[in-house]
């Protein structure tokens, strides 16, 4: 039941000399009600769980039936566009055959002077408010735009997946939907139906050329526009936006399982922010990660409720919450090795969040036995995944693959 007047009041009074005015500050109570109604009930702290066995097998389908998307995928293969060699390794560029509807194009990395089978790497791009560029974010090129190395070398520091590779490891980095090569083609929009808050931009991207500064900037602009659209759209279709990065980020691990040079027992997966979030939704879908780092995105929804659900629209599952919070959901990769990097200048989660996120997956692995099989840190930076926090994830690779 609501509480009656008095205690609501008390209730308002209390938060408002505790906490900013929440994001939706006549609603929030309402909001916060519903998702106490709501608290995840599939947990693995449950007293009814003992056998991490029998709750992965109660739990998983739950969360493969929230995301929402597994379509029939074509036959395994892949498509090589080009080999070219570089410092240390060799880079070939292949399209993975998905569905009838697309293929995914991705980046292998591939050690020189190794012998195989070697272990892999998922490395998963953020997302950065940056559509035009998806697997650059991670590796560099040739001749790239300023604009790019600029962003790489804030958010990374380094083209951190080419520091993989020489470790030893095959990494394979995709476009996710909605980025690189699977962008939105601003400029194949109609220019009688592109939405008024946006035309400036619009105008923008189509006077420029393609990839010029004038255009990137523009063209991100009108693809952070049309997010909204495009959640809704997929939506509307009966799916979810983490389910299709889930389900091409699967498609990607049965690729490099089917590689000669990949040794399929020994496959592993890493990212920040948005691709944290992949990272840590791949690890607890796909049994095949045996170790997985996730930076930049883990918290607890409660921590977020009051003022800050401001996130991309490709973070929300739809009625995930009553049965898994992101630590119980990220767990289902126990007994795999799980390492989650936080920022603690980060103003994308309550810093409280992030620690009761960390606390709980400690106690999670703690249940199932395995406490050495999860690690929590803490950086003192902002949003980022920086050389020494790549650095600890590859020594955790080391260690656990």
């Amino acid at each position: 039941t609501l509480p009656d007047n008095n205690a609501r009041a008390a209730s308002r009074a209390l938060a408002a000399a505790s906490a900013p005015v929440p994001a939706l500050p006549n609603l929030h109570a309402i909001m916060a009600w519903m998702a106490s109604e709501h608290s995840p009930r599939l947990s693995f702290l449950d007293a009814r769980w003992s056998s991490l066995d029998e709750w992965k097998t109660a739990a998983r389908p739950v969360l493969r039936q929230r995301l929402s998307y597994d379509p029939k995928p074509l036959p395994l293969a892949a498509d090589v566009v080009r080999r070219e060699e570089r410092d240390g390794f060799t880079l070939e560029v292949v399209n993975i055959h998905a569905t009838p509807a697309y293929d995914i194009p991705a980046h292998v990395l591939i050690p020189r002077h190794r012998h195989g089978p070697l272990p892999a790497v998922v490395a998963l791009h953020c997302h950065s408010l940056c559509f035009t560029w998806g697997h650059e974010k991670v590796l560099s090129s040739p001749g790239e735009p300023p604009g790019l190395t600029e962003l790489r070398r804030d958010t990374y520091g380094r083209p951190w997946a080419e520091a993989l590779v020489r470790r030893g490891y095959i990494v394979i980095a995709i476009d996710a939907f909605y980025f690189g090569a699977r962008r939105l083609r601003v400029e194949d929009l109609d220019p009688a139906t592109v939405f008024p808050e946006v035309r400036e931009a619009f105008n923008a991207a189509r006077a420029h050329p393609v990839d010029s500064p004038a255009w990137v900037e523009a063209a991100n602009r009108m693809c952070a526009f049309y997010e909204h659209l495009t959640a809704k759209t997929i939506t509307a279709t009966g799916a979810t936006w983490p389910g299709l990065n889930v389900w091409d980020d699967m498609r990607t691990v049965d690729y490099l399982a089917s590689r000669p040079d990949v040794d399929p027992a020994r496959i592993g997966c890493a990212g920040l922010s948005g691709g944290g979030l992949r990272s840590a939704l791949l690890a607890a879908t796909d049994s095949r990660i045996k170790a997985a780092s996730v930076t930049g995105w883990m918290t607890e929804f409660a921590h977020q409720l009051r003022n800050h659900i401001h996130h991309t629209w490709m973070v929300f599952v739809p009625g995930l919450y009553p049965d898994l919070d992101l630590p119980d959901a990220t767990a289902l990769h126990a007994p795999g090795a799980l390492l989650v990097q936080q920022c603690r200048q980060d103003t994308l989660y309550p810093l409280a969040g992030m620690q009761a996120a960390v606390d709980k997956l400690t106690r999670i692995y703690a249940k199932a036995g395995l406490p050495e099989r999860f690690r929590g840190t803490f950086y003192d930076t902002p949003h980022c995944y920086r050389p020494a926090m790549q650095d600890e994830t590859f020594d955790w690779f080391d260690r656990w693959l």
